[in-house]
């Protein structure tokens, strides 16, 4: 196996992104398929190797990219959102086979005609690593004492609508830990001050990912109000540590959420609805437990099969 790297610079309007400059390492190895993970830089490379070597091109859409138009300006939103599919329809419709986490997200491009063959191939994750730990020895090692915790876990961007969470908080009694960093952490944090929830919502930053599972483990339930998410890879992540989750009714989130079984699904953008769910969340047993099968469905060993034999049809 080779693998190169290529330099990044940063996505100024959102830090946290790198762009990676496809250059000084020479002509790719021959291959037998291109697989890109995004249209830009990377992916329009991938394109190039592809056509040249005369292999197919598949490409993964991984992220809602007209929801990330404010990042880039305040005005002109809907031009700028439908820019944004025209460059996708360009980009995707030259792939042989396009890689959809989620059916909801698969649902959308072909409503945005995108043509080319979608398949629906989750993310996968690590079920070696990501297990349940006994919830008091987790509350223990993150030093909470409080007797009910709720997570939110994740980049802290305005598209994952973490403000709707603070709003339905204000009536409820429990901890919150919103763990991560992001564009929007500062105005979270003002908003957090203006509705006088110092006490009881907590920023942790960045947490290191041998962490994860201590952090899902500790929490009665996982929070997720977003309303742009083409598969959720947290909800998976919180439900293989058997911890429930809350989410908006949105997307992917139904798509694993099954209320009243693995957690509950609320009205996106409803802090009223949301705040009666947690108020009386008190879950039965069996939601653990059927979190946890849930997540599962997700491992690393699935998804790769469902990928390997998408490989295999197009050699």
């Amino acid at each position: 196996m080779v693998v190169r790297s290529y330099p990044s610079v940063t996505f100024r309007p959102y830090p946290e992104f790198k762009i990676a400059v496809p250059r000084g390492s020479g002509s790719p190895p021959k291959l037998d398929i291109v697989h890109t993970h995004g249209p830009f830089s990377l992916g329009v490379f991938g394109l190039r190797v592809a056509k040249k070597q005369g292999v197919p091109p598949v490409s993964t859409f991984h992220t809602m990219l007209s929801e990330y138009v404010r990042y880039l300006s305040r005005f002109g939103r809907g031009v700028l959102r439908r820019i944004t599919w025209k460059y996708c329809r360009f980009y995707y419709n030259r792939c042989h086979k396009i890689i959809a986490p989620s059916n909801a997200l698969k649902k959308i491009l072909l409503q945005h005609q995108i043509k080319k063959s979608i398949a629906v191939v989750p993310t996968g994750i690590d079920l070696d690593f990501l297990k349940p730990i006994e919830k008091k020895k987790a509350k223990k090692k993150l030093g909470i004492d409080a007797e009910q915790v709720f997570l939110m876990l994740g980049r802290l961007g305005f598209e994952k609508n973490i403000d709707v969470v603070l709003q339905a908080c204000k009536d409820v009694n429990a901890k919150f830990i919103i763990a991560g960093r992001g564009p929007a952490e500062r105005t979270l944090k003002n908003l957090r001050r203006k509705l006088g929830l110092q006490k009881k919502v907590s920023f942790t930053g960045y947490v290191p990912e041998k962490l994860k599972p201590i952090y899902y483990s500790a929490a009665d339930a996982f929070v997720i109000a977003s309303t742009s998410e083409t598969q959720a890879v947290v909800v998976a992540e919180a439900m293989a540590c058997g911890c429930p989750v809350i989410g908006a009714n949105s997307l992917a989130i139904p798509e694993m959420v099954k209320n009243g079984k693995n957690g509950y699904l609320f009205e996106p953008g409803n802090p009223e609805e949301l705040s009666k769910i947690l108020s009386s969340f008190d879950p039965p047993k069996r939601m653990r437990v059927d979190a946890l099968k849930s997540g599962r469905r997700f491992s690393i060993e699935n998804c790769t099969n469902k990928l390997e034999k998408l490989y295999s049809s197009l050699l």
